[in-house]
């Protein structure tokens, strides 16, 4: 298993705000630089993001929010993930780092 860093699901309002956006700003140095979008707008180079849930999609950190960029929920991305997985209170987000440019998204639940 590669480094992994985590983000603690601590109410259901944070479920509600990851739907949104997964915040990335505290672990930027995990990610490559060049993956973080410009500030002209010109895309970073793309991550795979992999997921528990057997699919995956691309996407760069979005400059400004440091997070990935948002899709709709019907698309494969953070939004829709969050919904399929059941986040809940007291689960934790995990981010494994794969590659350099290829990570995996999961999550750790202490529910039964």
């Amino acid at each position: 298993m590669g480094e992994v860093r985590k983000i603690p699901v601590k109410s259901q309002d944070d479920v509600w705000f990851f739907e949104k956006q997964i915040n990335l700003f505290d672990m930027l140095d995990f990610f490559p630089s060049d993956a973080i979008q410009k500030k002209d707008g010109t895309a970073g180079k793309m991550l795979k993001i992999e997921t528990d849930l057997g699919w995956s999609f691309e996407t760069d950190i979005e400059y400004g929010k440091f997070c990935f960029h948002k899709k709709s929920k019907s698309m494969h991305g953070t939004g829709k993930w969050v919904v399929e997985s059941g986040l809940r209170a007291g689960d934790v987000i995990c981010i494994e780092k794969i590659g350099d440019y290829h990570y995996k998204l999961f999550k750790e639940s202490n529910s039964a």
